[in-house]
């Protein structure tokens, strides 16, 4: 393997390397590294001082990794009783979840995440890794314990209730997003969710706009959606459910919501596509120009909710990523869903390419 070749494998594995340890690893002067670097930055193929590699269709994703517990009860659950249940961790986490899906979808992904430096943390980015996302970008916060998720579903995969311990999040500051700022200009796409901070989204937000690089927003819940500022110039798109949907328009809760106003007021703060998630009815996707329509779910016969919503976001990204029209992608994210809600697992181990096209194709 030439040299060049040798650095540029440590560079796509760590890009924040420095070259002494460059020189260290094969074997050769700091000086040696440094005019290798320079050579392959002239070229183009590297970018910044962080040495971020100019790669086509990568995509970032920003935000929360967990370790989920997943209860599921055997009967119907009783409050204020012991319900008997089947317990299940796994690596969890709104962001970390879609990067899973999009390696799954044979995309170039990283994550760009903060976890605790105890041995949550070590697994949850050990396991992420392993499905082929790159987490070289993602911190180890000393003294921070890694968020976790706790969910109880009833018998038919719903969620009852569940509990969120992300205080980790509050750490995830803007100078964070400015260190790796050359790393996700690099991207095609980012990804963000809404743990990060309110003035973090703030700065993630107008640095996209800034540059002209297509922004894909997940809410989360409507409590994290508040974090999210006025402006939302620079939102290539955005995908709250009902609840988040009212929130993010700032209307009142309705038993029968009319879609297209709260997609209209949505885009009135700066967002150019709308997708409003709705459980059996579908997904009503708006674009600012005017188009919209109310596309209807896959019937699926439902194992688990879990993933679900994490899985749609992440087809649609991957049409994106594709050049596929917003509502391709649409059908895309609908089709990687269904596949998602058939399985307990948050990430379906039976989503990939051929599969995504294959249930597009008999089900559209």
């Amino acid at each position: 393997m030439d040299r060049e070749r040798q650095i540029m494998d440590l560079i796509r594995h760590n890009p924040f390397i420095s070259q002494n340890d460059i020189a260290a690893s094969i074997g050769i002067s700091r000086s040696a590294v440094a005019g290798y670097i320079a050579a392959l930055t002239k070229r183009g193929v590297i970018r910044g001082r962080a040495y971020i590699t100019a790669e086509e269709n990568t995509v970032l994703c920003i935000g929360g990794a967990n370790l989920d517990s997943k209860a599921t009860a055997k009967q119907r659950i009783r409050a204020g009783s012991s319900n008997p249940a089947s317990v299940a961790t796994a690596c969890g986490g709104v962001a970390r979840n879609i990067a899973e899906n999009l390696a799954r979808l044979s995309c170039t992904v990283s994550l760009l995440t903060v976890v605790g430096d105890d041995q949550s943390g070590q697994w949850v980015l050990k396991e992420t890794a392993a499905s082929g996302v790159n987490t070289s970008l993602s911190q180890v916060l000393p003294g921070e314990k890694t968020g976790t998720y706790t969910a109880l579903l009833d018998p038919d995969g719903e969620m009852f209730v569940a509990y969120a311990d992300m205080d980790i999040y509050d750490r995830f500051s803007p100078q964070i997003v400015q260190e790796r700022w050359p790393h996700i200009a690099a991207s095609k796409l980012v990804v963000a969710d809404a743990n990060l901070p309110a003035e973090t989204l703030a700065e993630l937000i107008g640095r996209c706009r800034d540059g002209s690089l297509p922004l894909l927003i997940d809410p989360v819940s409507s409590g994290k959606a508040k974090k999210l500022p006025a402006d939302l110039t620079g939102v290539t798109a955005i995908f709250p459910n009902l609840e988040e949907a009212v929130e993010l328009a700032g209307a009142i809760p309705s038993d029968a919501p009319e879609y297209a106003e709260l997609a209209r007021a949505i885009h009135e703060r700066g967002v150019a596509h709308v997708f409003i998630t709705s459980g059996e009815q579908g997904v009503f996707h708006s674009s600012a120009d005017g188009d919209r329509a109310l596309i209807p779910p896959i019937p699926t016969e439902v194992v688990e909710v879990t993933g679900a919503g994490d899985a749609f976001v992440a087809g649609v990204a991957y049409g994106v990523l594709h050049d596929r029209s917003y509502r391709e992608a649409c059908r895309l994210g609908l089709a990687a869903s269904h596949l998602t809600l058939q399985t307990a697992e948050s990430v379906s181990a039976q989503l990939s390419e051929p599969t995504l096209q294959q249930t597009l194709e008999e089900r559209f």
